[in-house]
């Protein structure tokens, strides 16, 4: 079986609760004398598509020929979102406008270690009420003229009031009436508006809820029933259960028990499941790549999206993948002669400066540009380019494009690495100013 088929030939439109997720980063190293609260002192801001433009987000980056219906208000949140949808291709044209606001999620993470982020608060701005009668007509409509040209339907329901139960009630039937896939997710008060999907995605949590058993053989079968629907339920570093109609329940363990953040997992789950059932029409594949795809998304740090090119690594290669601030390295061998690493790094972003004393490192650069900083000596590493590191010698790298490398070495111990800054974004000065002050220290 080829486990990564060509995903751009499908088309597939995202209806749901659109969401604008931000994340404030920094540096926490007081508590406030007002309250027994963390300072957080901020250092960078970000702005992310979230609940079902998060969905939208993982098929566009799959190569999915992606649209998305659903609404936003008319408020400064809701032009940043459309504004990195656009910027996104994801296709914007059943968006609408309406009088509630925009819903926004705010996090607030701090440094735990420099790939991975404390999360230590969230703050949501939403109005949960049903839309209109009027807007909910006007989402139909364009929904109804763009049924002819698309493949599949994912609902993304967070009960946030775009999903209303007339409005779902048409889209199901519309969506039958044309032939067309329709998946879901949807959260537990609204499991009853479902029925006859093709396919439903609770989590162990939700299915729970939905059933009132704590049996999830048991929860499977009567959601598979009441619903007319394939149920496929998630458990976490338990992996997942398809229950097919009329089939036997089929297990699927999870790819790696070890998770850094689930945030985005169940988004990624379903975009994979959905294009894989449309590409294959087999449900059994078709969940056991949606549920690589998890895994491989909860062990990267905050909601991230899932792609083709990490797929086809994970799957094939089965090489261990350790995200970075930076970008992400693949560990490609590790024994007691050497070490092998393909690194992937951003354009604006460097790396700590820092050394080892007793690893020796080789560096070939592969694609991209980067510049150096080795024992406070600057260069320029192009394509094609060698440069080597003995023990013992401090050095720093930074992308000046988006840049892949390899790094050769002799064996890599954690405990060998020795750091005098932390990695980060920012431009040339900030980087050798916050080198050069931490060297004179």
């Amino acid at each position: 079986m080829t486990p990564i088929k060509d995903f751009s030939k499908f088309k597939i439109l995202v209806i749901g609760d659109i969401m604008l997720d931000k994340h404030i980063y920094g540096e926490v190293n007081r508590i406030s004398p007002e309250a027994p609260v963390p300072v957080l002192k901020v250092e960078r801001e970000s702005y992310n598509p979230g609940g079902a433009a998060n969905v939208a987000d993982n098929l566009i980056s799959l190569g999915v020929k992606t649209y998305l219906a659903g609404t936003i208000g008319n408020d400064e949140q809701g032009r940043i979102l459309l504004d990195i949808l656009n910027k996104k291709t994801i296709d914007t044209s059943c968006v609408i406008n309406i009088s509630k606001p925009t819903i926004q999620k705010i996090r607030g993470l701090s440094h735990l270690r420099s790939e991975v982020h404390q999360h230590l608060i969230r703050i949501d701005y939403e109005d949960n009420s049903n839309i209109s009668e009027e807007d909910e007509n006007k989402l139909f409509n364009l929904i109804n003229g763009l049924i002819g040209e698309i493949d599949g339907i994912i609902l993304s329901d967070y009960a946030k009031g775009t999903l209303t139960k007339e409005l779902l009630r048409n889209i199901i039937e519309l969506a039958k009436r044309n032939n067309k896939l329709i998946t879901a997710d949807c959260k537990p008060i609204n499991i009853e508006l479902y029925k006859n999907v093709d396919l439903l995605k609770p989590n162990k949590k939700e299915a729970i809820e939905m059933t009132l058993t704590k049996d999830l053989e048991k929860a499977g079968k009567i959601l598979s029933e009441k619903l007319n629907s394939n149920i496929v339920i998630t458990e976490g570093s338990d992996g997942c259960t398809l229950f097919e109609k009329n089939k036997n329940p089929v297990k699927i363990q999870a790819v790696n028990k070890k998770f850094q953040d689930v945030a985005g997992a169940g988004d990624a789950f379903l975009s994979v499941l959905t294009v894989m059932v449309l590409s294959t029409s087999n449900f059994e594949e078709s969940v056991e790549l949606a549920n690589r795809a998890a895994n491989i998304v909860v062990n990267e740090p905050g909601v991230t999206t899932i792609t083709k090119e990490k797929l086809e690594r994970n799957f094939i290669n089965e090489i261990k993948i350790v995200p970075k601030e930076w970008g992400e390295e693949q560990w490609l061998v590790n024994n007691e002669k050497y070490c092998g690493k393909r690194m992937f790094i951003r354009k604006g972003f460097y790396c700590s400066y820092h050394k080892h004393k007793i690893k020796e490192e080789t560096f070939y650069i592969l694609e991209g540009e980067l510049e150096l900083i080795h024992e406070g000596r600057y260069f320029i590493l192009k394509q094609g380019e060698i440069f080597h590191i003995k023990p013992n010698e401090y050095h720093s790298f930074r992308a000046l494009k988006d840049t892949t490398f390899f790094e050769f070495s002799t064996q890599h111990f954690d405990e060998d690495n020795y750091r005098l800054t932390k990695s980060n974004h920012g431009t040339h000065e900030q980087w050798k100013k916050e080198i050069n002050e931490t060297s004179k220290s």
